[in-house]
């Protein structure tokens, strides 16, 4: 596969090129708010935005968790890309000619391996899915036409879809694909298993395929539905540096746009529920991959929208999975929603089928809190059960209610809790004081995020510290000395120094900053990256008598807190000094300090 060596210049024109709105746009949904625009952070969960972008200084910042970057930095970060990765993308999406930028055949280092690695897998997944699509197209007027057909899925949803198809043979796919690179590729992206013998087989068989794409809209495994008799009734790709089941949720490229409008993200547990409830108009929906609901799929729907409620099916199984998803939800900080079927229907697919769209709409408006139907369920097992059993599910039901970071959430929900089980608010409250003491896995809690009422501006979600305020001067008006040694010297800090030493290097040239920062070693460059994008999208002094009184502020602050640390290390050493001479010396230099710090 094709490495690539972009120069500077490049990596500056295609900053230029990319619009930074629409590509967070993809991940995040964005409202205008003056010349920025805001959304919730894809990088952690919060129910008040706290994430900006700015698209004429083609920067973000979050204001919660303190990310920040350009729209490289970005796409490296939501896609978990390499840098060299996230370029090729992001000049792919603008059209950008690549061919001069290709590496010879020399020496290649470990991160061209790397990128060169992961495109190779990702293109034996994108043959694997034409391969597959091909067959379902010889097989419509079929037996599998025919299944779909019995599923209400039309030939039109399936081709909308990428719907695939893998013959029963055991190596249809295996000799369509001829070069031995791609066959090892193949057996890692999941889509072929090697025996101890080193025979290859094809992983699906006789299978309908759902393409699992990640959120920018990149096949990147199957989920294989099995056409006539036989287990696993479904089976996925096995994970590989493509495909990670706890991190994607089926049909989401094509939902999000729908749950960033309606602000809900419906999520159900099978692929053909999704399909069918898409083909009847709801398109706000996710599927999970046959596993649990987990931290990571919040984290990604949080990207797009606040809400979210589970459609499950209306079996022990589906309740059950329901309520295993509610500790997930509670600790994200979400009070997620239960979409009930009614009695005698299974599923969302058996529901639309035999009842009509009707039926569909008038479940989809009567949702409820899935905490209080997790409740009802526990209280109803509690009438007439024994007393321990009694004190085993209250302590259950509390346990649950621990998980919400919400104080006043939380206080609701006990007392509920309390009037449900007839006992009183004291004991609740109790069991809740112990739960919240436990270790994380038995009732764990997330930290919680800050907020900031309604209608405030995004600047007042930080105070900067005086050294960063004074970087920020410096930044902002390019008027200003870029290098003042004495003030410089009074930084204690070592990011707003080594920003200013950057800024330096590059003569106060803002648009060679943020390359200049990315070479940094990984960990340190995100940080200044952070740090940078905090204070350009600070609201910072326009006059110039307003920028002398600001740096007549934070000189002075500056030079106290370097005083006081000056004392302090003199503390330290009189508290250890043995000799009466040096200590005499070390006190007249403290009163000196004293002294100057009054002043």
């Amino acid at each position: 596969m094709t490495a690539y060596h972009f120069p500077s210049e490049f990596v500056a024109e295609l900053r230029d090129c990319a619009d930074i709105v629409e590509v967070v746009g993809d991940y995040v949904a964005l409202v205008k708010s003056g010349a920025n625009h805001k959304g919730c952070c894809p990088f952690h969960r919060e129910k008040t935005p706290s994430f900006m972008v700015h698209r004429e200084k083609r920067i973000f910042h979050c204001f919660g968790c303190g990310v920040g970057g350009d729209v490289i930095t970005f796409l490296m970060k939501v896609e978990q890309l390499s840098y060299p990765e996230a370029v090729e993308r992001l000049a792919r999406r603008c059209g950008m000619d690549l061919s001069p930028y290709e590496r010879g055949g020399g020496a290649v280092d470990s991160g061209d391996r790397h990128v060169s690695r992961r495109q190779e897998l990702s293109a034996v997944v994108a043959r694997a899915n034409q391969f597959y699509c091909r067959q379902l197209e010889r097989e419509l007027d079929g037996r599998v036409g025919e299944y779909l057909d019995r599923r209400g899925i039309s030939h039109e949803v399936a081709r909308k879809f990428g719907l695939g198809y893998a013959p029963p043979g055991w190596d249809t796919l295996r000799r369509a694909i001829k070069s031995a690179r791609d066959l090892d590729n193949a057996v890692a992206a999941g889509l072929l298993v090697q025996k101890d013998s080193g025979r290859l087989y094809d992983r699906f068989r006789d299978r309908l395929l759902f393409p699992i794409r990640d959120a920018a809209g990149t096949v990147v495994g199957f989920g294989g539905r099995i056409i006539g008799d036989g287990e696993p009734k479904y089976l996925n790709s096995s994970d590989s540096p493509l495909f990670q089941k706890r991190r994607l949720l089926y049909d989401l490229a094509h939902a999000k746009h729908a749950i960033a409008r309606e602000q809900l993200a419906i999520v159900v547990e099978g692929y053909m529920d999704a399909l069918t409830l898409y083909a009847h108009g709801i398109d706000n929906v996710v599927a999970t991959l046959g596993t649990a609901l987990t931290g990571d799929h919040l984290r990604v729907l949080g990207r797009y929208g606040r809400q979210a409620a589970v459609f499950f099916d209306n079996d022990e199984a589906g309740l059950r999975a329901a309520f295993r998803s509610l500790p997930t939800f509670l600790e994200a900080g979400v009070m997620p929603e239960v979409i009930s079927l009614p009695e005698g229907v299974k599923d969302p697919d058996q529901l639309v089928r035999e009842r009509g769209i009707e039926a569909l709409s008038s479940c989809l408006r009567q949702r409820i809190s899935l905490l209080d139907r997790y409740v009802a369920v526990r209280e109803a097992e509690n009438r007439g059960a024994s007393v321990g059993r009694r004190r085993e599910l209250l302590r259950e039901v509390v346990d649950v209610v621990a998980r919400i970071p919400d104080q006043v959430l939380a206080g609701l929900a006990l007392r509920g809790v309390a009037e449900r089980f007839g006992v009183s608010e004291e004991m609740v409250t109790g069991l809740f004081r112990r739960a919240r003491r436990r270790p994380r896995s038995a009732a764990g809690r997330q930290p919680e995020v800050p907020t900031t009422e309604a209608g405030n501006d995004w600047t007042s979600l930080t105070e900067l510290d005086p050294e960063e305020y004074y970087v920020m001067l410096v930044l902002r008006h390019p008027g200003m000395p870029v290098v003042d040694e004495e003030l410089r010297s009074l930084l204690g800090q070592k990011l707003p120094r080594r920003l200013l030493e950057l800024y330096a290097e590059v003569d106060g040239d803002r648009e060679a900053l943020l390359p200049r920062l990315a070479a940094e070693d990984h960990d340190h460059g995100a940080e200044l990256q952070a740090l940078y994008t905090r204070l350009e999208l600070f609201p910072a002094p326009e006059s110039g008598a307003a920028i002398d009184r600001e740096l007549a502020d934070c000189r002075l602050l500056l030079e106290r807190r370097h005083l006081r640390r000056e004392v302090e290390e003199i503390n330290r050493r009189i508290r250890s000094c043995a000799d009466e001479d040096d200590l005499t010396g070390l006190l007249r230099r403290k009163m000196e300090m004293v002294q100057r710090h009054r002043r």
